[in-house]
């Protein structure tokens, strides 16, 4: 279950014992009649016994002198912390069947590795690989100069900022294009995507590791009715740069509350964020007719305000990653195959990087050759 290419564990023999192995047992346990509570108390006690003392928990990646690592124990326990958020009890009852499918493996800590290695690489890099992470080359969505995709595009920006009535949502600055300015300055906003559409983009070929990689993601995560929805302004919310880049790194996201298209704002790092909202909530309207002359007798149609259940994904993952470590993790990886210019390579699955180390080790081995022949 080694990899030489690079990490300690292989991403596609992880891939192989989930499809053949893990998968047909959590599926029995998730319809077994076993309490939730049972089952998670069951999966904690066998991270903390068997897996989190053993070596093989350490998730690592060197290149030259320099390691880093990331715990697969605290990315399980962070799993079962907050997958709740986003997928429900079925979504914890998930994760802690799939935990203890792993102690009836003969090679218990093992399975837990492959597991875990399931979760960091086909589950949180998906979400961090396809954010701006600092100048990564590929912000724009492939192929966005095709005249639908762009016309998609601008439609998707305009409602988004018109619904949220020209302002951040989270700052409140008023954007350049306000039509009724306040007395503060006017900064340039942007509709983002709650979700980013990269996410439900893949590969065509249903073969390819990047397929598989996404299908586990969507397993994991039931997104499959949600992924053909992500250019919809339910996907959408307007932000102020600083405030986006820091929702985009997971700094920050919106936990609901009690109360309809009503968010409580959760800062797990400070940065990003020039003001906060009153009370640190914030609340959903669609501001779409604000603006319109008192002469026109004419409404514009309702848009679609953002789904909780994309702001619920987003909460789950940033609980993730800042919980267990991954997303410090990540971040040095990435950065370790910046340009000179300081870009990130455009993959959008562990897959995809693992095809990129491997490039960038033939190519070191090739220069090395042409050294030892120039000195022969």
């Amino acid at each position: 279950m080694c990899s030489l290419t690079l990490t300690s564990c292989s991403s596609e023999a992880a891939v192989e014992l989930y499809e053949e192995r893990l998968k047909p047992g959590i599926d029995a346990l998730r319809n077994s009649c076993t309490p939730l509570r049972e089952l998670v108390g069951a999966a904690e006690k066998i991270i903390h016994e068997k897996f989190a003392p053993d070596s093989r928990s350490t998730y690592k990646y060197k290149k030259g002198s320099k390691e880093i690592s990331v715990g697969l124990d605290k990315v399980m326990l962070a799993m079962l912390a907050c997958v709740e958020e986003c997928g429900g009890e079925s979504g914890k009852r998930y994760v802690a069947c799939a935990i203890l499918v792993c102690s009836e493996e003969d090679d218990v800590v093992g399975a837990l590795q492959a597991l875990g290695t399931i979760w960091l690489t086909h589950l949180l890099f998906i979400f961090k690989a396809s954010k701006d992470h600092g100048n990564q080359s590929n912000e724009k969505p492939s192929g966005l100069a095709t005249p639908t995709v762009n016309k998609t595009a601008t439609h998707f920006l305009e409602r988004v900022l018109k619904r949220d009535g020209y302002a951040c949502v989270v700052t409140g600055y008023q954007d350049s294009k306000h039509p009724n300015p306040g007395p503060d300055d006017q900064v340039n906003l942007i509709s983002a995507h709650i979700l980013r559409r990269a996410i439900g983009q893949f590969d065509n070929d249903h073969n390819s590791k990047s397929f598989r990689s996404a299908v586990i993601t969507f397993d994991i995560l039931t997104l499959e009715e949600l992924h053909n929805e992500l250019d919809d302004p339910s996907n959408g919310v307007t932000l102020e740069l600083n405030a986006h880049k820091a929702f985009d790194q997971f700094k920050w996201c919106l936990k609901a509350t009690e109360k309809e298209h009503v968010y409580d704002l959760k800062i797990f790092k400070s940065g990003g964020l020039l003001r906060k909202p009153e009370n640190m909530r914030i609340s959903f309207q669609d501001h779409g007719n604000d603006f319109l002359p008192a002469s026109t007798r004419k409404r514009n149609h309702p848009v679609n305000l953002p789904d909780p259940r994309y702001f619920a994904i987003h909460a789950a993952i940033a609980g993730v990653l800042n919980m267990s470590g991954g997303g410090r993790f990540f971040d040095e990886l990435l950065d370790k195959y910046k340009d000179d210019r300081g870009n990130v390579p455009p993959v959008r699955s562990w897959p995809e990087l693992e095809a990129l180390v491997e490039e960038e080790l033939l190519d070191e081995s090739i220069a090395e050759g042409f050294q030892i022949v120039a000195v022969h």
